[in-house]
């Protein structure tokens, strides 16, 4: 039996057949998307040295990475935020650098306006210094978890350890450690 084409129902059961279609689309596009990410290997491995990226602050100042750095403590969501910041926040001023170490975090998938209103301004009132990523894959070479601390001692400017973790005496271990 051939369909009708001129059945008064045929244009409805189009529109939202294209509809339905393209939103299917638009999910599995941006569902791949992110699976894609998060599957994505880091390059950061021992012996390399950091990737040179040009951070700034929460100041919006350049901020190189110290020669004398030893170890790195790396953020990229506000699970491990609320791991790092208390510690460093309780130690306070010029602990971080008393300890050859700097703090990175990856706001770029932070929303702009939550990030201009809200989290930068959070950010400046920190005793300590955080270089910022804030452009998409600049920082895809630092292995991360979700809601840990990625952990990286420097020996000469290369890694020599790399350590996941989401337990704060470990983090602050690994900051008192020579």
């Amino acid at each position: 039996m051939k369909p009708q084409t001129n059945s008064p129902i045929n244009p409805l059961l189009r529109k939202p057949i294209r509809f339905g279609l393209f939103c299917l689309v638009l999910l599995l596009s941006h569902s791949f998307r992110l699976t894609a990410e998060d599957l994505s290997p880091p390059t950061l491995k021992i012996g390399d040295s950091l990737p040179e990226i040009n951070y700034t602050n929460q100041w919006d100042e350049p901020s190189p990475i110290p020669k004398e750095t030893k170890k790195v403590l790396f953020i990229s969501d506000m699970d491990a935020s609320k791991i790092i910041h208390p510690i460093l926040e309780k130690e306070g001023k010029g602990y971080l650098e008393s300890k050859h170490s700097i703090l990175i975090s990856d706001i770029h998938r932070m929303p702009s306006l939550i990030t201009k209103f809200v989290a930068l301004p959070k950010m400046k009132s920190y005793p300590y210094t955080l270089r910022l990523v804030r452009e998409e894959m600049i920082a895809d070479p630092f292995p991360r978890t979700k809601g840990s601390v990625t952990m990286i001692l420097l020996k000469d400017g290369k890694v020599t350890k790399i350590q996941i973790s989401n337990v704060e005496t470990e983090v602050k271990s690994f900051l008192e450690g020579n």
